[in-house]
């Protein structure tokens, strides 16, 4: 009787604390025939949208591959190896060049907040808070001419870099996150940042982003500050073994070891960019790309190009997923009121959407096979027509096996 007058009041639960649940029941009406076929006319225009996003994104792709590949080729023709990082020769002013060797940075970097100075190029603090968060489950069922929602919601205490915001909790008593971050995450990078005498441009420096946790022993923690190690984390809590929302940890990873230290040796980078002067900064390829790249370790300059164009094949074969993905999608929204006209027949509405699903991956697939091959036959007419006809190829073999009627079967038929 009370979950028949109340249905909206939460239903049965465990206490308030870390792992508390409940749901809530609520019932809507199912949809009208004219409202269905309203919505799926609203998916066939949103599906257009799809299409076109997709195919442009593919287009786009193949150009910004074949460019990637020729600026590559280009690079490795012109590269200039350099035999010291020591003086930088005016003779190479404007070329590509290639060079490897230590990081060096002239002054520490420094996070004064908590003592830590170490001799790297990027000093990373990661600032965590212990906060609530809400999960939330959805499950829908038919009951009659209307739908029974129950929405169960869950809470857990977790770490967190960001601030969790708890106003739109469902149950708020008990669950009530901090207004503000006492703390902040933070990296802190040097400048200037060298590689004998030559400087790194910030794309340079920005691709230095291997990172390592930075041992306690390390860390000067400033006196009477309340903070507290354990188990590798700078604590802001009364008792880091049993912490409360709210309470802080902090940790620090560095990348790029610049000048021996505790931490070690300086870490070498193998470098090809610009040179100009004694700065080190991109350079813009007659096919349009620009080169400046720095990878960790001594490599030569086919290594790196090497690694490049491997680079380059995944980027482009993600990018060709993600627009057939998308281009699925769009067909799925435009076949979608063909579903919606059957809906109503169980039988016939499964073998609908499973002829539909097939009907869109043969489309979604042959249309992209052939935007690709489009956007080849500019750079490469071979591989592209070669394309063009792999993806015509299901139309080719459908034309072929229709069946077709001779007029010797026909006279079979007639003297039968």
């Amino acid at each position: 009787m009370y979950r028949q007058q109340y249905p909206d009041d939460p239903g049965m639960h465990n206490n308030q604390g870390s792992g508390y649940s409940h749901t809530r029941v609520s019932y809507r009406r199912n949809a009208s025939f004219c409202e269905r076929i309203k919505s799926s006319l609203v998916s066939f225009v949103a599906g257009l949208v799809l299409l076109a996003a997709g195919a442009s994104l593919l287009f786009w792709n193949e150009g910004r591959a074949v460019q990637r590949a020729q600026s590559l080729d280009e690079g490795l023709s012109v590269i200039i190896p350099l035999s010291t990082t020591d003086v930088a020769f005016e003779a190479n002013n404007g070329k590509l060049v290639h060079l490897s060797g230590p990081l060096f940075t002239e002054k520490a970097v420094t996070d004064s907040d908590y003592g830590v100075t170490v001799h790297v190029v990027k000093l990373k603090r990661i600032a965590e808070m212990l906060q609530w968060i809400e999960e939330k489950q959805v499950r829908e069922y038919n009951v009659g001419s209307e739908v029974k929602v129950e929405t169960s919601y869950s809470y857990s205490m977790e770490w967190k870099e960001e601030l969790i915001s708890s106003a739109s909790f469902d149950s708020l008593i008990g669950h009530e996150n901090p207004k503000t971050m006492p703390v902040k995450s933070n990296i802190f990078i040097a400048n200037p940042v060298q590689v004998g005498n030559y400087h790194l441009s910030e794309n340079l420096i920005s691709s230095i982003n291997v990172f390592k946790p930075l041992s306690n022993e390390l860390i000067n923690l400033p006196q009477n500050s309340g903070l507290k190690i354990y188990m590798g984390y700078v604590y802001n809590s009364f008792n880091p073994q049993q912490p409360q929302v709210g309470d802080m940890r902090l940790m620090w990873e560095y990348a790029g070891i610049s000048g021996s230290s505790m931490l070690g040796i300086a870490d070498q980078v193998s470098i090809i960019a610009r040179q100009s002067g004694t700065y080190l900064t991109k350079y813009e390829t007659e096919a349009g790309d620009d080169l400046e790249i720095l990878y960790p370790g001594v490599l030569s300059a086919k290594e790196i190009f090497e690694r490049e164009h491997v680079q380059n094949s995944m980027m482009t074969w993600a990018i060709r997923f993600g627009g057939w993905l998308i281009m699925f999608i769009g067909f799925g929204c435009l076949t979608s009121i063909v579903t919606t006209l059957v809906d109503w027949i169980p039988i016939v509405r499964d073998l609908v959407a499973m002829g539909v699903g097939a009907m869109n991956t043969a489309l979604s697939v042959s249309l992209s096979i052939t935007i690709i091959a489009i956007g080849w036959i500019r750079y490469r007419p071979m591989l592209g027509f070669t394309l063009l006809g792999i993806a015509l190829l299901p139309l080719i073999i459908s034309k072929l096996r229709r069946p077709r009627s001779t007029s010797s079967g026909y006279n079979r038929n007639y003297y039968s």
